[in-house]
Parts: C-alpha cells; sequence; structure tokens
C-alpha cells in the first residue's frame, strides 16, 4: 500500500489489490470458524452440564467428559487470544485444557474439597462465558448498496 502523508491509499498495483483480498477472505473464514467451533464447544459444554447435573452415567458420559476435559477448558482460554494458527491453538487448548484442570484438581485435594460433579459443574459454568463470547463474535456481512 502507499502511504502519502500518513493516510492510505488503495493499492498500487493488482497484486497488492489480490492480497489484501485473500488476507481478508482468510480472516472472514478463520473468524466463522472460532466462531462455529465455540457453538460446538458450548453445546458440548451444556451436554456434559446436563448429564453430570442428571447423574447419567456409562460411556455417553465418559466419552463426553473426556472430549470436554481435552478441549473446553483450553478453548475457552486460547480462543481469546485469536492466534490464527490452527496446528498453535489445537496444541494450546489441549495444554492449557490438561493444566488448567490440573490445577483445579490440585486445589480441590490440597483443600479437602474432592467433590467431583461439583468440580464438573464448576468447570462447565467457568467455561460458559468465554465461550459464548468467543461464539457471538462472528464477522457481520456487509451488503453492498445498489
Amino acid at each position: 500500500m502507499a502511504v502519502i502523508d500518513g493516510s492510505e491509499t488503495e493499492p498500487a498495483s493488482d497484486d497488492d489489490r489480490l492480497r489484501a483480498f485473500r488476507a481478508r477472505a482468510t480472516t472472514r473464514r478463520q473468524q466463522h470458524l472460532r466462531a462455529n467451533l465455540s457453538v460446538l464447544l458450548v453445546c458440548v459444554d451444556l451436554l456434559v452440564a446436563t448429564m453430570v447435573a442428571g447423574h447419567v452415567h456409562g460411556p455417553a458420559r465418559v466419552l463426553g467428559g473426556l472430549a470436554f476435559c481435552i478441549v473446553v477448558p483450553g478453548w475457552s482460554i486460547v480462543g481469546l487470544l485469536r492466534l490464527n494458527r490452527a496446528p498453535l491453538e489445537l496444541g494450546l487448548s489441549v495444554a492449557a485444557s490438561l493444566a488448567a484442570l490440573t490445577v483445579v484438581g490440585q486445589l480441590a485435594v490440597s483443600f479437602g474439597g474432592w467433590h467431583l460433579t461439583f468440580l464438573q459443574l464448576l468447570i462447565c459454568g467457568l467455561c460458559l462465558p468465554s465461550l459464548l463470547w468467543q461464539s457471538l463474535a462472528r464477522p457481520r456481512r456487509v451488503v453492498a448498496a445498489r
């Protein structure tokens, strides 16, 4: 982009315009993907909280709880950073999930408050606001006036 007196002007060449268009399109796709993933994780969060509160036991709760523990707490932290690199975000989400759950578990054991049902509901409740915020952060479509 050419800058004259501190004000930005239109890209100078077709290559610059194409590069700028691709960057905007990639950003929009990433925002949609991020918001859709957050909506999916809100559903997983609510499903796990419902199963825990309803005292559901069995393979569904084990698999749902496992998926929840590996992804949801980490994404509620890492998703806010908007790193825009999927492998990095995935790895950090898993690591942050396991680290956060380890810290919460250690605190619960240290203070004699090891009640798994309460801890699961607590984690579900703590993750929900961040996931809802991320799921609502969709880019708005601009409709061109005719």
